[in-house]
């Protein structure tokens, strides 16, 4: 019984990290198109796009939190110091235009990309996970995928 149990907890904590990689490929994406509106548009409004990475640093920020509460320390970790740069940077202007024109070298773009590629990479590393806690045998609810 025991087993069923942690089996039944297993998938459900499979299926959750499968959910939880598939929003975040989605928000980044979307995230890197708002970037790239905010910083090579020479518009002064960018609402909808500052709104946009505001969602996406809120679901980062939700998803870390999960990572911790889960016990994944180290990415939770990472994950939080990823979205405390990206507001810092954010709140000190990004996209705006220095003395001595664009730099794609400035720091906050860096500091910005390094979270991005966090966020990129991290649903690879939930895909994995998600499969690792996957249950196997006739366990699942889709029976064994195993032709007899």
């Amino acid at each position: 019984m025991e087993s069923a149990a942690r089996s039944h907890r297993d998938l459900h904590r499979a299926k959750a990290l499968s959910a939880e990689a598939a929003v975040t490929i989605a928000l980044v994406a979307l995230a890197w198109l708002a970037l790239d509106d905010i910083t090579t548009d020479n518009s002064t409004g960018f609402k909808p796009e500052y709104s946009l990475l505001a969602a996406c640093g809120a679901w980062c920020l939700f998803l870390a939190y999960d990572l911790l509460k889960q016990g994944y320390g180290r990415l939770g970790t990472f994950s939080m110091l990823a979205v405390a740069a990206a507001v810092w940077v954010a709140f000190d202007g990004l996209g705006h235009k220095r003395d001595g024109g664009w730099s794609v070298f400035w720091p906050e773009y860096t500091v910005m990309f390094i979270a991005w590629l966090w966020f990129l990479a991290l649903p690879i590393v939930l895909i994995a996970l998600g499969r690792r806690v996957m249950p196997t045998g006739d366990t699942t609810e889709l029976g064994s995928l195993r032709s007899n």
